[in-house]
């Protein structure tokens, strides 16, 4: 091979080695973004915390003025004042334990959404049944740089 063709695939490969590393500058951050076992900020997780506390009013303050929930039954409920009604609900109906595992959650400036599996028990007339589901939750930043929700939904069946 002559030293031409020599010089020229080693720039070639030093090119192409360049690019795949500034490619790899740019996609670190997407594959700590998307990756769901990497998703898991601290935001997500502190969120969903919250659930075990049977604090409805802290709870709702997660949520934005006029956030929309829907818990899977054809019902829209708005407002902070009646998303808090509705946990308050749950939690007088004996529902804790809840655990929320994320299985995506991603960030897009200034909106970040979570999927998740989760399961909760309700203590009702001596007994425990266990319900589980999938939800969807989207957070905005809001003016005070706190990320609020926006918009949150799920779907619930008895785990039998």
């Amino acid at each position: 091979m002559p030293l031409a063709d020599v010089h020229y695939w080693r720039q070639a490969i030093n090119n192409t080695l360049k690019h795949f590393g500034t490619c790899g500058l740019f996609a670190l951050p997407a594959l700590f973004t998307m990756h769901p076992a990497l998703a898991q900020n601290k935001l997500v997780t502190d969120a969903n915390a919250t659930w075990n506390k049977g604090d409805a009013h802290g709870l709702a303050a997660l949520y934005d003025e006029k956030a929309i929930v829907s818990r899977g039954n054809g019902k829209i409920v708005q407002g902070r004042d009646e998303i808090e009604k509705l946990f308050k609900s749950h939690f007088d109906a004996g529902v804790h334990d809840y655990a929320i595992d994320v299985v995506r959650a991603s960030q897009v400036g200034n909106v970040m959404y979570e999927t998740a599996d989760w399961t909760a028990v309700q203590e009702k007339d001596g007994k425990k049944p266990q319900y589980k589901g999938v939800l969807l939750k989207v957070m905005t930043r809001s003016t005070d740089g706190k990320w609020r929700t926006i918009a949150h939904t799920w779907n619930a069946e008895e785990n039998k």
